[in-house]
């Protein structure tokens, strides 16, 4: 049977198949084309977000495709122009998976590293700790997401609780701590001093109860009076630590449980980003 007599004879057959293969687009378009546009979405830095949105693209391209052929297909064989039906399905649905494996191959990986800044200061970040922030000299800074035990990147397996940790030019990174410094300094009470830190309650009320929440403060300063140090503890499993290291601030959450740790903490977080800092801007912590 010749390749004409098939389609002639077959045209119904074909035209179903036109049909079914679209239902298995619009099915591949939910299963696959949503996880997919939802990884590239919240995940960019990620080597491969560039596949899920060439993904993304040739799934809506092939629903769009197998509409016009399921639709054409029906209306030519409405028509009696059965080789024409069955031909349509076969040509553009073979070039639909020929072409579609072609350029799904031809994807490259994304970025193995990407530029951020902590003012002027210029790090060179690889992606498996998801960087985001300033991409160019500005006053703000940048983060990125690992396990801070180990410091293994957010995306590497073995890091199961990555934790974002902010790097910030000084200025900014103790603004909003000096300010509440200033406003509330009276309204503090002193409550001893440990390590080295001068710690200070503050007290504000709860919202949707009759107590009050009460806030603890780590404070240590230099001679001069230049904050170094800063944590701020909403509760004792909830810390905000912000540390002058060099020409910038790290800023990361910890526990006061942990406060043993917290110096030493420092320290390793320190020698991760000074690896990132382009040797032009490189600095040395204290």
């Amino acid at each position: 049977m010749s390749i004409t007599s098939l389609f002639h004879r077959r045209a119904r057959w074909f035209v179903a198949l036109a049909w079914l293969l679209l239902v298995l687009a619009v099915f591949a378009g939910l299963a696959v084309g949503i996880g997919s546009a939802i990884d590239a979405f919240y995940h960019p830095q990620h080597e491969w977000a560039g596949y899920d949105r060439a993904l993304v693209h040739f799934l809506e391209l092939t629903f769009w495709i197998g509409a016009a052929v399921a639709v054409g297909s029906s209306l030519a064989l409405v028509l009696r122009w059965r080789i024409a039906a069955s031909a349509s399905v076969v040509v553009c649905w073979g070039g639909l998976v020929l072409g579609g494996t072609v350029y799904l191959n031809s994807v490259p990986k994304g970025p193995q590293y990407f530029d951020r800044y902590a003012g002027e200061m210029h790090f060179r970040i690889p992606w498996q700790y998801g960087p985001s922030g300033s991409d160019s000299p500005a006053p703000n800074g940048f983060y990125v997401s690992l396990c801070v035990d180990s410091l293994l990147a957010t995306y590497d397996e073995a890091c199961r609780e990555g934790k974002q940790v902010s790097v910030y030019p000084p200025k900014l990174g103790f603004a909003s701590e000096e300010l509440s410094w200033q406003r509330r300094q009276n309204a503090m009470k002193q409550a001893g001093s440990r390590g080295g830190y001068e710690i200070y309650t503050y007290s504000i009320p709860a919202e949707g109860t009759r107590g009050e929440l009460t806030l603890t403060y780590y404070r240590r300063a230099n001679a001069e009076g230049q904050l170094l140090k800063w944590v701020t503890c909403y509760r004792t499993d909830s810390c905000e630590r912000r540390t002058l290291m060099g020409g910038y601030v790290l800023v990361y959450n910890t526990t006061e449980s942990a406060f043993s740790e917290w110096d030493a903490t420092d320290q390793k977080l320190a020698a991760l980003v000074d690896s990132w800092a382009v040797p032009s801007t490189t600095v040395n912590s204290p």
